[in-house]
């Protein structure tokens, strides 16, 4: 099980990886928003005002309210005993992107201290390379405990927060103006084009945190 789970995280980044990336989606963010295209027109995200933020924490109040109500849905600490019960240890998960974490940084120190040095390039080029590598294995373990740990009270909050924030943040231009691009939450989760509702999730999130 534990080796599909990987095996399932790993397609999953390598899909993030073709379709957009993140660190592309950083370079985005200007004046508080990216703007990006998709089936030639023009949208944006943007940070929430005031009055979308009180409209986010309320519908996530509710939305804790109603997940804790129901007895089937389980909080992370007791998926991860369950888990563990059944031989699966996170927490050995936790420690392996921790590891990643601490050899990304001394990478991050030597690749800083060559380029001071002027070293030659082939030796940046091999420090960014083994950075790369260890990012993408954080992302391949942090993929597969998020799977794991999926339908858990938090993870579920996080992700209908998530979308909600999508919702509130996104706008089309339309006749040089920008409009939101959905005026409920309804008509946001029945809308049918997936490849733009998840392109503005991932610029949502990179831009609000």
């Amino acid at each position: 099980m534990e080796n599909d789970r990987l095996q399932e995280a790993e397609k999953i980044v390598n899909e993030m990886d073709k379709e957009l990336d993140i660190v592309k989606i950083e370079e985005m963010i200007k004046d508080n928003n990216i703007i990006f295209e998709h089936n030639n027109q023009q949208y944006r995200v943007r940070l929430l005002n005031l009055k979308e933020k009180e409209e986010l924490d309320l519908l996530r109040r509710k939305k804790f309210g109603q997940l804790i109500q129901d007895k089937d849905i389980l909080f992370e600490k007791d998926l991860i005993r369950i888990y563990k019960e059944r031989g699966i240890d996170l927490e050995k998960i936790d420690e392996e992107i921790k590891k990643f974490e601490a050899e990304e940084l001394d990478l991050q120190l030597k690749l800083g201290e060559a380029i001071s040095k002027n070293e030659p390039e082939t030796i940046l080029k091999s420090y960014k390379e083994q950075i790369e590598t260890l990012r993408i294995k954080k992302r391949v373990l942090t993929t597969q405990k998020t799977l794991l740990l999926e339908f858990s009270l938090e993870n579920q909050l996080l992700n209908f927060v998530a979308e909600v924030i999508t919702y509130l943040s996104l706008d089309k231009l339309d006749n040089n103006k920008w409009i939101k691009m959905f005026n409920s939450l309804e008509n946001f989760l029945i809308y049918e084009d997936n490849k733009l509702i998840e392109k503005a999730a991932q610029c949502s999130m990179a831009l609000q945190y």
